[in-house]
């Protein structure tokens, strides 16, 4: 089992929730196994929740338009993003480089670096929303849109599928067969990558990773546990452990602890959220995703100025502040976290007890990604892209999130409510204190004249009756 102290001490910590008045993160876990779940069909029995192949194999890499020698197999200084269901490349015999689902592909040592991706949802031009003025009116600045990452028709989407597309088939090719996973059991990312396993098609013929997952699962202090999305979680997992905030945990003994929530055989922790190196490559495609938009729409004739978007994990908001640079825009990316925790979790997993918690997550995962976009010669970087990323593009809200993880205040539930009813539905752990961010910035000024771009990563999808009813 690949279980790295980092690895291991990042999953622990950031799978549960921050306490108030500085507590360490405490968990405690039991084990649901096979025998006691309720199943789900074989993948193919789910295959509906899925694009068709051949929508998916019209779909191109956006980063391609920007640097086409990403896309050209025969080109030099720069790396091949290899389109797993339109290539006819075989990756029997490449060389890994990297830890599973973050690694670059050799032909031989010292060879171009190859990234497999994988295109899973479909791109379309409707993800550019306009509110309306009803909304609008109330918010002092000059325009702003929605890119809503979010879809009525399919489970995997958006911004949770952006980081798969790199990293199921990275894990593909390393030849991952058991993974583990972490979250909230209302996380996002054990749904949708649970989901993900089972029905991305990664090779153009209906071939999913459909690995053994395992599932560490988090009970959220004053919530209410979901029982219908815990027995879905059962039904796409080979073995789950639900852990509760009662016995602090850190250093060697939670890696000791560990051992009795995931199979001996487990190859992989999957980083909480999906984050890795790897993974930010979907944001940054994103943004270019994003200009292509703009430019159909003939929406706005500037790209925005102020971009707001929920940061958890890290590697969305990276990914978005990486496109920024790429593309030259002067537009400040607006993180705003989900959380905050104690000086000791900031310093056992980040190291910087005196940063905010999720800021000392992006601020890590920036020095790390930065350093292997360098080393894999990816184009567009310059020499001082982290200090241009914090001094002139970051702008992180660590505020917003009170009063606690996923609580809300009523004027919260009022805007969800409108905002609903104009088509755009938020959830409160993440894109509900984004939007409670744009608002206390509206209020001081600080947007006037500005053209602004609400980033919605929450996806809306309705998984309740579709796979309900695949349990019977």
């Amino acid at each position: 089992m690949d279980l790295s102290r980092r690895n291991f001490m990042q999953a622990a910590l950031l799978g549960g929730i921050a306490l108030s008045g500085g507590a360490a993160l405490s968990a405690v876990g039991t084990h649901q196994r096979r025998s006691s779940m309720l199943t789900l069909p074989q993948a193919a029995d789910l295959a509906g929740l899925a694009p068709s192949s051949a929508a998916l194999k019209s779909q191109s890499l956006a980063l391609g338009r920007l640097f086409p020698a990403l896309l050209d197999p025969d080109a030099e200084g720069a790396p091949f993003i290899a389109n797993t269901l339109s290539s006819g490349d075989s990756f029997a015999g490449l060389i890994r480089q990297g830890e599973p689902g973050n690694s670059v592909f050799l032909r031989q040592p010292g060879a171009r670096a190859i990234i497999p991706w994988t295109p899973v949802f479909i791109r379309e031009n409707s993800q550019l929303l306009q509110l309306p003025s009803s909304v609008t009116r109330q918010i002092d600045c000059s325009d702003l849109l929605v890119m809503n990452e979010s879809s009525t028709r399919h489970p995997v989407f958006g911004n949770k599928a952006r980081k798969y597309e790199f990293v199921l088939p990275n894990l593909k090719w390393s030849g991952a067969k058991r993974l583990g996973t972490i979250g909230a059991i209302s996380s996002n990312h054990a749904l949708q990558f649970a989901l993900a396993n089972r029905v991305a098609d990664l090779t153009g013929d209906g071939q999913p990773l459909n690995c053994a997952l395992d599932l560490v699962l988090f009970e959220v202090p004053g919530a209410v546990t979901d029982i219908a999305r815990l027995a879905i979680l059962r039904g796409l997992a080979e073995h789950v452990a639900i852990a509760k905030n009662d016995l602090e945990l850190a250093g060697e003994a939670s890696q000791e602890y560990a051992k009795s929530w995931l199979h001996p055989d487990t190859d992989l922790l999957v980083p909480p959220g999906g984050s890795n190196e790897v993974s930010v490559l979907g944001h940054m495609n994103a943004i270019a995703e994003l200009a292509h938009f703009l430019d159909a729409a003939q929406a706005w004739n500037a790209p925005p100025d102020v971009i707001f978007v929920a940061m958890g994990s890290g590697s969305t908001v990276l990914g978005l502040l990486l496109g920024v640079h790429l593309m030259g825009w002067k537009t400040k990316v607006v993180g705003v976290a989900d959380q905050d925790k104690s000086y000791l979790t900031r310093w056992l997993v980040n190291r910087q007890p005196s940063l905010p918690f999720v800021e000392g997550n992006v601020a890590k995962l920036a020095r790390s990604t930065v350093d292997w976009l360098q080393k894999i010669r990816f184009p567009g970087n310059s020499p001082d892209v982290l200090r241009v990323m914090q001094d002139e593009i970051f702008l992180p809200d660590s505020t917003s999130w009170q009063p606690g993880y996923g609580l809300v205040e009523d004027t919260d539930l009022a805007w969800a409510n409108e905002l609903k009813e104009a088509g755009l539905s938020l959830d409160p752990v993440f894109t509900l204190k984004a939007w409670r961010s744009l608002l206390t910035m509206s209020q001081a000024g600080a947007l006037k004249n500005k053209r602004v771009l609400f980033w919605n990563t929450y996806n809306s999808f309705d998984y309740m009756p579709s796979l309900l009813s695949s349990l019977g």
